[in-house]
């Protein structure tokens, strides 16, 4: 029913699906020219090489500026849809009735602010990223990985002025139905892209996190067919309601049942098992724990193996920070977070200066408050000198992002430990995708463990000490506090 949609899509997007850019861990980062997905033909793609030998290039490749951070773009655009969100965001505060106020907003604003139709959603369950309640639009880019078998969609996921990418991956069984990992914003594009690639036969929530499971029951609407599939442990707050009510149906399986981790193995007398185990391996890893609102809560996430391309599929808890600026960055907003002071005008939009706000935005985004972003007085922000050292330590390299090793691995090395052990003994993976920053990364078992060398001791690969005493740290100490061994054992 999709085929006439489908074949549209695929000819308008020929010119625009890339092949994924690849890579790798440091020490030094080379690019050289990819092969072209089949879709792709004509479109200039760069790879990460694994060549470690190689340099990294002084100048970037040709269409780096225009094409990585989207030069001739709608400006009024992306501008106008940052307003639309604060415009819901106000309307959550004053309105006597949301939904109603925002039916309102869907049909004018939309038109008024220049909206592209394509790229609207609207979003009914408040959160603490953009549009924290209600209309919003988000671009999607698809991207081939192997084509015909592995896909990825990115959109952005923004707080005020600061964007990171988050990702969806696609697999295509062997039976030619798709496999969706945690799913996007429900935008028309996102929906019509993964229809281009084929029939979704099943939805995969792979943690807790509200944003890879906050637009699956959207997924479900679209796709009645498919079956669900979630990773034990999820629950929902201030009020606790039903995985019926948050996914809109009743799972069709749960990987991980009874709070156990480990690897999710075929049994011939479970009716829930899931038919494509055969080709995408399991293993659910019980992160750490959290006091919620007095309740004791465990965190889980589910690690995947496509076993014919060779890709390990994560979530959080692996990622790759890149020193080149992601495609969908707003070019606004890099500049805006470049300056030295917030008092500062907005700087010349030149490739250098939004590179400086890219690295700014993530040293924000990965340690909240970073060693040389000051508040000199309410309303003036400055930055020192050495922030651009202090990006550098943990960009282009396989790393255990902070607020996950600091707030949950923390709490129980062993249990940690246990999972990346199966990960590298069982699963022979050349490539991994995780759900932020770049992808993919040329990865092996080699380099996936190497990423949890602190597990051995907590002293190798430490992070910035500046960058975490202000915001990660005394946020890890009260979470960790009385939780360090919470479980003696993986089978726990």
């Amino acid at each position: 029913r999709h085929s006439s949609t489908r074949t549209a899509l695929m000819a308008s997007h020929v010119g625009r699906l890339p092949v994924a850019n690849r890579h790798v861990p440091r020490p030094r980062v080379a690019r050289r020219p990819a092969g072209r997905c089949v879709a792709a033909a004509g479109l200039d793609s760069w790879r990460v090489s694994s060549d470690r030998s190689q340099q990294r290039p002084d100048t970037a490749p040709p269409n780096d500026f225009t094409g990585a951070v989207g030069v001739g773009a709608d400006i009024n655009t992306t501008t106008t849809t940052r307003r639309a969100a604060l415009t819901g965001a106000l309307v959550v505060c004053v309105a006597p009735t949301v939904p109603e106020a925002f039916a309102k907003l869907s049909t004018t604003e939309s038109v008024l602010l220049n909206i592209d139709p394509a790229r609207s959603y609207h979003q009914n369950v408040p959160t603490l990223f953009a549009p924290l309640f209600g209309d919003d639009s988000r671009e999607t880019i698809l991207t081939c990985v192997v084509p015909d078998v592995l896909w990825f969609l990115t959109q952005n996921l923004a707080l005020g002025p600061l964007e990171t990418p988050i990702r969806c991956v696609v697999v295509k069984l062997e039976d030619g139905g798709l496999w969706v990992h945690a799913p996007l914003a429900p935008t028309s594009e996102f929906f019509s892209l993964i229809e281009s690639l084929g029939d979704v036969q099943h939805v995969v929530v792979p943690t807790y996190a509200l944003e890879h499971k906050i637009f699956a029951k959207d997924a479900l609407v679209r796709w009645p067919a498919s079956k669900l599939w979630v990773v034990t442990g999820q629950f929902s707050f201030p009020v606790e309601v039903s995985d019926e009510y948050v996914f809109g149906r009743i799972p069709d399986g749960v990987l991980g049942v009874g709070g156990r981790d480990g690897r999710v193995v075929f049994n011939e007398n479970k009716a829930q098992n899931p038919p494509w185990l055969n080709e995408i391996e399991c293993d659910v890893l019980r992160a750490g724990r959290f006091d919620v609102l007095g309740k004791d809560v465990s965190l889980y996430e589910a690690t995947f193996l496509h076993r014919k391309t060779k890709t390990l599929i994560v979530t959080d808890c692996v990622a790759l920070i890149p020193s080149e600026i992601p495609p969908l960055q707003t070019p606004e907003k890099l500049l805006l977070v470049g300056k030295t002071s917030t008092d500062d005008p907005q700087p010349p939009d030149t490739l250098e200066n939004r590179r400086r706000g890219w690295k700014k935005m993530c040293l924000l985004i990965t340690y909240f408050f970073p060693e040389h972003e000051d508040l000199v007085r309410p309303g003036l922000v400055t930055w020192s000198e050495g922030w651009e050292t202090n990006f550098a330590a943990i960009a282009d390299r396989l790393l255990v992002p902070p607020v996950v090793r600091a707030t949950l691995y923390s709490q129980d090395p062993e249990r940690v430990k246990s999972f990346v052990d199966r990960v590298v003994g069982d699963w022979d993976f050349e490539q991994i995708i995780p759900a932020h920053w770049a992808a993919p990364i040329d990865a092996t078992p080699v380099t996936f463990k190497n990423a949890f060398r602190f597990l051995e001791d907590d002293k190798l690969d430490p992070f910035n000490e500046g960058d975490m005493r202000r915001g990660l740290k005394p946020i890890a100490d009260s979470v960790v506090k009385g939780r360090v061994g919470f479980g003696t054992s993986a089978k726990t």
